[in-house]
């Protein structure tokens, strides 16, 4: 494994694997991260509950995850252990997020870097403040249902300054008020009942629809409460956006012509490697 170096600048993290090792996941992380002067220190929450080897690194702890909410409960669960239970401790750090997805559907190594760049900046700022990639709306619902802003950002790997990190912690109380932890089916009224319609039908549309063309590829084999993991899931990344919005600042890797092309084609690039190599990229 490619040991961090010794002067790097560490980041806390929460890192949330599932499809990859932890022991895989960590090594190519601390790879990424060494190439710009930066280390990972935190919590690295294993969602599948395998047989895995464990971590070779001391900076980054082992966390069984409960998958409830899939890579969000991670989050969620890797945030309080990183904060030691309490809602205040480590208030004025940055922390990063991030799940595996980062490695098996997306350029890794360019958004990585691209997000870790970001971590000065919010540091001064003075507003809840979240950075990573940002996403327009192009189906259904083309603005962010709480913010009105017309990108979203994504969450497969972001950092929340200090005082974003209690927008986070709040998702699954916004969630119960919204109807969204309901045991229904996502066609059932009683699901998400206090959403907007648009925004109920903006996820039944990716869910549950069986005429949609934005319909996840996987809908028709998943069970019931995979379905409505993955609605929550949609849900907590646009409330987050909507909230950091509304009450801050959200913080594009991909805000101009060039970073927003640069990143792009890093996108393509890996879809390509993966395509023809397979594995991580």
């Amino acid at each position: 494994m490619t040991a961090s170096p010794k002067s790097a600048l560490p980041i806390r993290t929460v890192a949330v694997c599932y499809h990859v090792a932890p022991a895989r996941f960590v090594e190519r992380l601390h790879a990424i991260a060494a190439s710009v002067g930066r280390s990972l220190e935190g919590v690295v929450v294993d969602n599948r509950h395998g047989s895995a080897a464990p971590l070779q690194s001391g900076e980054l702890q082992l966390l069984r995850g409960s998958n409830r909410h899939l890579d969000f409960s991670g989050y969620f669960e890797g945030l309080q252990r990183l904060h030691g239970g309490g809602a205040d401790v480590g208030a004025v750090d940055n922390v990063l997020f991030l799940n595996d997805s980062l490695l098996t559907s997306h350029a890794g190594s360019t958004i990585l870097r691209r997000v870790l760049a970001l971590d000065g900046l919010l540091t001064q700022l003075q507003v809840p403040a979240g950075a990573g990639k940002l996403d327009p709306y192009r189906s259904i619902c083309l603005r962010n249902p709480w913010s009105a802003h017309e990108s979203y950002l994504s969450t497969f790997c972001f950092l929340l300054n200090g005082l974003a990190q209690p927008i986070l912690r709040r998702l699954e109380i916004d969630a119960e008020h919204d109807g969204v932890l309901a045991e229904a089916p996502l066609d059932d009224s009683s699901w998400g009942k206090s959403l907007h319609p648009l925004t109920r039908d903006y996820i039944r549309a990716h869910l549950v629809y069986d005429r949609s063309p934005y319909r996840w590829k996987g809908a028709e084999e998943a069970d019931p409460e995979l379905i409505r993991a993955k609605a929550r899931c949609v849900y907590f990344e646009h409330r987050l956006s909507g909230a950091l919005g509304l009450e801050g600042a959200l913080v594009p890797i991909n805000a101009g012509p060039r970073s927003r092309a640069a990143v792009a084609s890093a996108e393509v690039a890996a879809r390509l490697f993966r395509a023809v190599k397979g594995g991580v990229a």
